[in-house]
């Protein structure tokens, strides 16, 4: 079967939060945690025009790009180890290549 790894359970809350972002370039998703990181478990984006969007930790890229077509969008499902994650210390950003409306639905772990 090869290398696989599970992560042992953590005892935290799963939360949620969604932004609206319609800003060009980084737009405020979720406020920093002194001391802890913000682990993205899941996600759905969806963008009125065609737009690449990716996150960030701070302003350090923690994503890929996912370039959306016109009212197009992406569903990460869950994974329990996680799409990306803040350093710690660090505000979870969305970066948007276009100011248009994009919706950005999270849940997320703060570890």
């Amino acid at each position: 079967m090869g290398n696989v790894t599970r992560t042992p359970p953590l005892n935290v809350s799963v939360k949620n939060t969604f932004v609206n972002a319609s800003s060009l370039g980084s737009n405020a998703v979720i406020a920093a945690v002194p001391g802890m990181s913000i682990r993205v478990i899941s996600v759905a984006i969806v963008s009125t025009l065609a737009n690449s969007v990716k996150f960030l930790s701070a302003a350090t890229d923690i994503s890929a790009t996912f370039p959306l077509g016109a009212n197009g969008g992406l569903v990460l499902s869950f994974n329990e180890h996680g799409w990306c994650q803040t350093a710690i210390g660090e505000a979870l950003n969305v970066n948007l290549s276009v100011a248009t409306a994009t919706g950005v639905q999270i849940n997320y772990i703060v570890i």
